[in-house]
């Protein structure tokens, strides 16, 4: 049932002849005064204060079936409508309660979502990172009640075009870096699920979902968007020679001085001229970066000397190295198939190592999924873990942004190029189907691949390996 109440407000209102810009209406007399003093200070003498009263008519639906609402109109004709039409809402069934959304922006939206679904995440989840990212746009500072799917195009197009953007914090003085599409995809998809989260669980309703990709078209696929990247079998022949002309891009590197000759060892440069993987070269320059790192040409005779018995000694074992680790690392991703922030977490607790077997119990605090899963160890990934010295609980006694350096700068020497360190996942689970006969829900069991879909994506074979396996597959005499 609705009412209608006639309400009187009264109120001031400063006005100087001949100047409407300066008219401005309070609430209270207080800041009235102020304005008027102010105008006089500034050499405005004939500022009027007036009272008014101001009438306006409030409109209250009491429902059984509904919250309480109440809305104040200008005229009584526009709070009756507004009754009406809320009422036959109610009495079909399709009333919507606006009023909890209208206290929120998108920004507020993602940071809720953040605080009260996420915290139990790393600081460095990629969801969490994407809020961070969305809430300087100023898309963020949008009240979710009026944001439109034109609003998330407009987003979509800055996002992929990069530069300088306006932030949700004013203006943005850092161009943004452009984007691949994929990116964008996902953070359109984050929203979309956010406020779908907010409408089933925080009773925040909106008419529309304007982020879904019915309403807000997805960025085109395009090239290099999903990582087809595998490891070479051969790589590029005369590395020696591209390391001999590679000595003024060493400069930055290693910081070298500009006055100085160098030069590389003959030694070493004759061995790394030599056919090799892409693999076996990737892991010299993580075990042994000194062999990439250029000598002064011009040295004395002492040096001369102190190099020869260096190179007499008994090579130091890769378990004593200090630059071993990162060697490790990569040797391990390649067998495991296990993500970086895995086996940054993986405890020695977590290791069962048996006679001639071995496998990794991973609990679902340090997976990606929150899921437990086993991974079966090879020999070789057996042989890494048992060179490892077990001097703290870890097996691996670093993080993330270490390794995610020390491999941007082995690929440097390498002269390795388009290799990301998530590449070696994709490059164990295609091994997993080119040299096992497990199942793809086995081999998914193991990588914690829980979508079929994205088991496939990084399901990459070799033209070459697809061929022999489909030969090797006919029946005889076929």
């Amino acid at each position: 049932m609705a009412s209608f109440e006639k309400r009187v407000y009264q109120s001031w209102r400063v006005s100087v002849a001949g100047r409407p810009d300066l008219k401005k209406s309070f609430e209270k007399p207080a800041p009235t005064k102020a304005y008027a003093q102010e105008l006089k200070d500034s050499g405005v003498d004939n500022a009027q204060v007036k009272p008014f009263q101001s009438t306006r008519w409030q409109a209250r639906i009491r429902n059984k079936l509904a919250p309480e609402l109440i809305q104040t109109f200008p005229t009584k004709a526009m709070a009756q409508e507004w009754a009406q039409a809320r009422e036959g809402e109610i009495v079909k069934r399709q009333f919507v309660d606006y009023r909890e959304a209208q206290r929120y922006t998108l920004g507020g939206l993602l940071q809720r979502f953040d605080a009260e679904r996420l915290m139990a995440l790393d600081k460095n989840h990629p969801d969490r990172s994407r809020i961070r990212k969305i809430c300087r746009h100023a898309i963020a500072r949008i009240p979710i009640t009026t944001i439109q799917p034109a609003d998330f195009a407009q987003y979509r197009n800055q996002r992929l075009k990069g530069g300088y953007i306006e932030s949700g914090t004013g203006a943005d003085t850092t161009p943004w870096a452009p984007v691949k599409g994929t990116t964008v995809k996902r953070e359109l998809d984050l929203m979309s699920g956010i406020i779908s989260h907010a409408g089933k669980e925080w009773k925040i309703y909106l008419a529309i979902n304007p982020a879904t990709g019915k309403h807000t078209n997805r960025p085109d696929k395009q090239t290099g968007d999903e990582r087809t990247r595998r490891l070479a079998d051969v790589h590029h022949d005369g590395l020696g020679e591209k390391l001999k002309a590679s000595v003024d891009s060493a400069r930055r590197l290693h910081r070298l001085r500009q006055d100085v000759a160098y030069m590389q060892d003959p030694e070493i440069t004759e061995l790394l001229a030599m056919p090799q993987t892409e693999q076996q070269v990737l892991l010299r320059a993580c075990r042994y970066p000194e062999w990439f790192r250029p000598r002064k040409k011009d040295v004395s005779a002492a040096t001369v000397l102190a190099r020869s018995k260096k190179q007499a000694l008994r090579p130091v074992k890769a378990r004593l190295r200090k630059t071993g680790g990162l060697w490790a690392i990569v040797s391990f991703a390649i067998e495991t198939a296990m993500r970086r922030g895995e086996m940054c977490k993986l405890r020695w607790e977590h290791v069962h190592l048996g006679h001639g077997d071995g496998y990794l119990e991973l609990p679902g605090s340090i997976t990606k999924n929150k899921k437990s899963r086993v991974v079966t160890l090879s020999h070789r990934a057996m042989r890494i873990l048992l060179t490892r010295t077990k001097v703290t609980e870890f097996v691996f006694a670093t993080n993330e942004n270490t390794i995610k350096q020390a491999f941007k700068r082995a690929k440097v020497r390498a002269q390795v190029t388009d290799l990301r360190l998530h590449d070696l996942r994709h490059e164990a689970t295609s091994r997993l189907f080119e040299e096992t006969t497990l199942r793809a829900e086995e081999i998914g069991q193991m990588t914690g691949h829980t979508d079929p879909r994205m088991l496939q994506r990084y399901n990459n074979l070799r033209p070459k390996e697809f061929v022999d396996r489909v030969a090797a597959s006919r029946k005889r005499g076929k």
